[in-house]
């Protein structure tokens, strides 16, 4: 940004250049237009269960495990990613309501979202997840 003094008869009038302050602001538009997401969440209703509480109320129609690198196991069945979905979309037409969620050891974060994410696709509406006992990490 240049500032010039400008003369003119007898005072100084300092001249400023707009050029680089509309450039930065049209910069911060575009960052902030870029940064923003324009995308509306999917609510699942997620209910907490522990290990060994017992409820014969509520007895899920599908058990799903969360293992390490996007591995399923559904209803104690090996399943890939790809055939997740088609066969949590087949056991929610059979009637299977409600699921539960389990995670191992070296599942991850973006593992288990992406199980609650085959879930709500498949249509599921009571999803529980199930943390194992012991103390909180």
């Amino acid at each position: 940004m240049r500032i010039e003094a400008v003369r003119r008869t007898g005072t100084f009038r300092r001249r400023l250049a707009l050029t680089p302050l509309i450039d930065i602001i049209f910069l911060l538009l575009l960052f902030f237009m870029l940064s923003s997401t324009f995308q509306r969440p999917g609510l699942l209703k997620v209910l907490a269960g522990e290990a060994g509480a017992k409820s014969a109320a509520s007895v899920p129609g599908v058990v799903v495990r969360v293992d390490g690198g996007g591995a399923l196991r559904i209803n104690g069945e090996d399943v890939d990613g790809g055939a997740a979905g088609s066969m949590l979309t087949g056991l929610r037409a059979a009637g299977g309501d409600g699921a539960m969620v389990t995670a191992g050891a070296v599942a991850t974060v973006s593992d288990l979202t992406a199980a609650l994410d085959a879930l709500a696709a498949a249509g599921f509406q009571n999803v529980r997840v199930l943390r194992r006992g012991g103390s909180a990490p």
